[in-house]
């Protein structure tokens, strides 16, 4: 009989671990600060009406690298964690610093394009110091994605498996979550050829260099990685090169968006220092 129990116990814990990378059902609240240095409380963005996507990784982990970029492309199709998404996603570091989950989020994700918010093992606290998200969560596989409902109940304990970004499609949708453009953020759905478009220096200072070639600069706006705009000079005429002044701005990684000819625009992305 203590036997039967035995294998009772280690079957259900097992299926557990299976089904189930989190046992909370309901979330657990935390202040960090993202590798670019914005702040983030996980109760503040569930009150505003949104539910937050947590992809707990860890950089060395092959699942994670292969998940990386079908998260990526999730993160596009349901509205870049612009003011027009449902559904906020950030991935959460088990370990290494930010210039380490930096270099990871160029190699495996997307080394243009806007990410998902994101936070290192090492900064990624309140303080900037060491965080334990994983734990107070007792994530023990990795990768593991939870999606959390603005009542701070965790309606999905485990995304997985997830072989292609569709594979979030069911999981979003019982939720009545659906897919949003990327409106107001870093990401632009006019984005046209860039190959005429320099900026310099890489990384910058005080002063962003922009030459677009023979194309008018419209207007251009500079936007975090979070989609915020952070400066913006308009009604530009005449110009296809322009110096603009970023002496002002918090180091981390940015977007210039460039609009030409009053019609098309250009993301270029760039490191203030």
């Amino acid at each position: 009989m203590k036997k039967f129990f035995s294998l009772l116990f280690a079957s259900i814990l097992f299926s557990q671990l299976t089904f189930a990378q989190t046992t909370l059902t309901t979330a657990v609240d935390f202040t960090a600060t993202d590798i670019d240095g914005n702040s983030f409380n996980l109760f503040s963005k569930l009150n505003s009406g949104s539910y937050v996507l947590i992809d707990f990784m860890f950089t060395a982990c092959g699942p994670c690298q292969i998940c990386a970029p079908k998260l990526w492309e999730a993160f596009n199709t349901y509205g870049c964690n612009g003011p027009n998404a449902e559904v906020h996603f950030i991935s959460i570091n088990r370990d290494d610093n930010n210039a380490v989950m930096h270099n990871w989020e160029s190699t495996y994700m997307n080394a243009t394009g806007g990410y998902p918010q994101a936070f290192s093992g090492a900064q990624g606290s309140a303080s900037g110091g060491p965080q334990t998200f994983s734990s107070t969560y007792g994530i023990g596989a990795f990768p593991t994605m939870i999606l959390i409902a603005p009542d701070h109940s965790i309606v999905e304990q485990d995304i997985w498996p997830i072989s292609s970004a569709a594979d979030f499609t069911p999981y979003f949708q019982s939720h009545g979550l659906e897919p949003k453009a990327c409106v107001g953020t870093s990401i632009n759905n006019n984005i046209v050829e860039d190959a005429f478009v320099f900026i310099s220096p890489v990384p910058a200072l005080n002063e962003l260099n922009i030459n677009c070639g023979n194309n008018m600069i419209s207007s251009i706006r500079i936007i975090d990685n979070l989609g915020k705009i952070i400066l913006e000079k308009s009604s530009l005429k005449n110009v296809s090169h322009d110096i603009f002044d970023i002496s002002g701005i918090v180091s981390g990684i940015y977007f210039a968006e460039i609009k030409m000819n009053d019609t098309q625009t250009v993301n270029k992305k760039f490191i203030k220092q």
